[in-house]
């Protein structure tokens, strides 16, 4: 109907604003990015048939189009240099057409992208102009619809909303004044926040994969993504070395992942019953009518519900539905709907027994985070703290099992970087690590929260080897703590984000043989070990790269592997990840913790460690 729908289906349409800065040219960023986008366009994975449409656009102190049309044997630049005054120098070829095989602009667009490094080799422009840009990719898409792919490295401070380094006061980390700095500089309507409301307004999404060497003002840039269905990815001090492979992988996921666009959603609960909160990465249209011009397999939203004082009598069955109308990738225009149907009762036991504790960490999580964008840090850290104290009453209680890993997931976040107590996190960090979590699934938050850590020395000889039904089995997982570690162990630790392996300094030689083909620690190259992995030839080496693949393929992202023998430089963030013991703005073990929110036991037992839940 005419409500839902501005425009007949849109195709997948995907334009690549790329940083040619400086500082995107000397960190080999250009190099990795135009790498990484060569890749998916040449294997032909881009989702759609043949109405797929692709564009590219640079920028640094001026915005670059390129002419992609066919009969071309190359691209041609053209130079937008006037930021106050923009225009779209071609009406057409601008956005054109991959998998017309009747043209040569494959060919076109596949050597522009490995001229594009080449280009801008010799740059001394260290300026980004990523407002400016982005006016122009609306400019140019909002016809159509789309996405927006925008590879940055520099602050933008020239043209179009322009942003300043000196909002980067570090000192006011972990102060009543923090959360000013973790909010959008622009207000509503103005800004980026008016940039995403009008790309909202013309289904078209942003991505952003953010790779600074200094202040990139995150929190004024995510609100692009979080307010059009998409995600920020963030490296920083990129180098190809340590976060190429990872950008490629990022760069393949993103595109390759089943998708859908122009999208809305809307919540709808039983009589009695009432929405309070939406949670994700959408933009609110009216009261409860979310929009998503992209949306993906990865996203997850989540609501609030609560008893209706006004709404009548609840039902004695509570109905919660979900409806989701979207374009797929071939042009359809389906609705995909879910109910959910609970029983009530005013039995509060059987209430709590029947708490999901990932789910509910999950709310519990995006509740603290919205207290502490919308007033201060200290209170989202407060909320959960009471939370906890009303989770530790029911256990005091007798109260059911279930239950009982919800401390340790909280007390997870309270030491993770989004609301760690310390001066050591920067201001894009916590940013990023805020809008993550904002579109994370139940199981990915949970694993962020309590990552699962196997100790590689000690398993039993099947793990890593397939079962009768050719399933890898992994090692027991152990409780993240210091307590259960040898000098002599193996330890691979993942969240979800990334992987790693600390390797103990007295580990058996004989390990290091048969995984890494080395005889010491000292022989052990970190950059290049990962390589070794499964190449030996030995069962043990093979066991250890089929548990890293199947680790991989149970997360929706690509997680870098750090291998970190004991007394490396980075083993300090191996160490942080053991939430069970002191960390680093929260010196206290989990029974210290458990004691603190009321816990009466006189020798509470460590809890066992969370199990990977699947289905979320």
């Amino acid at each position: 109907t005419g409500e839902y729908m501005v425009r007949p289906p849109q195709p997948p349409v995907f334009m690549f604003l790329i940083d040619v800065s400086y500082s995107a040219v000397n960190s080999g960023y250009l190099d990795s990015v135009a790498h990484a986008i060569k890749e998916v366009l040449s294997d032909g994975s881009l989702p759609g048939d043949t109405r797929t449409k692709v564009g590219i656009m640079t920028f640094d102190n001026a915005v670059h189009f390129y002419n992609l049309a066919a009969g071309k044997s190359q691209a041609q630049m053209l130079v937008v240099a006037d930021l106050e005054d923009l225009f779209l120098p071609l009406p057409d070829d601008i956005l054109v057409n991959m998998v017309d095989t009747d043209r040569n602009v494959n060919e076109v667009v596949l050597s522009l992208l490995d001229s594009l490094p080449n280009m801008f080799r010799g740059t001394k422009v260290n300026e980004s102009c990523l407002g400016s840009a982005l006016k122009g990719a609306h400019t140019a898409m909002k016809h159509i619809g789309g996405k927006v792919m925008v590879f940055s490295a520099l602050l933008p401070t020239l043209g179009e909303s322009p942003l300043k380094p000196s909002r980067e006061v570090q000192r006011m980390m972990n102060t009543e004044r923090e959360s000013e700095l973790l909010r959008p500089t622009h207000k509503e309507g103005e800004g980026y926040v008016a940039m995403a409301a009008e790309m909202t307004r013309v289904q078209v999404g942003v991505e952003l994969f953010l790779a600074p060497h200094t202040y990139i003002d995150s929190p004024s840039l995510a609100v692009l993504a979080k307010n059009t269905g998409g995600d920020v990815w963030y490296y920083p001090q990129f180098h190809p070395q340590t976060l190429g492979e990872k950008l490629l992988k990022d760069v393949q996921h993103v595109l390759n992942r089943e998708m859908g666009w122009e999208a809305v959603m809307r919540v709808r609960v039983s009589r009695g019953w009432k929405i309070t909160q939406h949670f994700g990465h959408f933009f609110v249209r009216g009261k409860d009518l979310l929009c998503l011009p992209n949306c993906h397999a990865d996203q997850t939203v989540g609501c609030a519900v609560e008893l209706d004082p006004e709404g009548g009598a609840p039902d004695a069955l509570v109905t919660v539905q979900c409806a989701l109308l979207y374009t797929n990738s071939t042009g359809e225009r389906r609705i995909r709907v879910h109910t959910f149907c609970a029983p009530s009762t005013q039995n509060v036991a059987e209430v709590v027994g029947g708490v999901d504790p990932q789910a509910c960490s999950w709310l519990l999580q995006q509740i603290a985070l919205e207290q502490s964008l919308n007033a201060k840090v200290a209170d989202g850290r407060s909320y959960l703290h009471q939370q906890c104290q009303k989770i530790v009453a029911i256990l005091n209680a007798g109260g059911a099992d279930n239950v009982q890993t919800l401390p340790l997931y909280i007390m997870g976040l309270l030491k993770s970087v989004a609301l760690r107590s310390s001066n050591d996190v920067t201001f894009d960090a916590r940013s990023c690590a805020w809008t993550r979590l904002g579109s994370l699934s139940v199981a990915s938050c949970a694993a962020y929260l309590y990552p699962r850590m196997f100790a590689l020395h000690a398993m039993e000889p099947d793990c890593g080897h397939p079962d009768a039904d050719g399933r890898i089995k992994l090692p027991q997982t152990s409780n993240l703590t210091k307590d259960q570690m040898t000098a002599d162990g193996v330890y691979l630790l993942e969240d979800g984000e990334t992987i790693m392996m600390w390797i103990g300094g007295q580990v058996n030689p004989a390990f290091l043989a048969s995984v890494f083909g080395v005889s010491s620690l000292d022989q052990l190259d970190v950059n290049a070990a990962e390589q070794s992995i499964g190449a030996t030839g030995d069962q043990l080496s093979t066991a250890v790269a089929n548990i890293l693949a199947t680790v991989r393929a149970e997360r929706t992202i690509w997680m870098r592997l750090h291998i970190l023998p004991q007394q490396h430089p980075q083993e300090a963030r191996f160490f942080q990840s053991l939430v069970e013991d002191r960390t680093l703005g929260m010196q206290l073990t989990y029974q210290e913790f458990l004691q603190r929110m009321g816990y009466r036991a006189a020798q509470p037992a460590a809890a066992a460690p969370p199990q990977m839940q699947r289905g979320y």
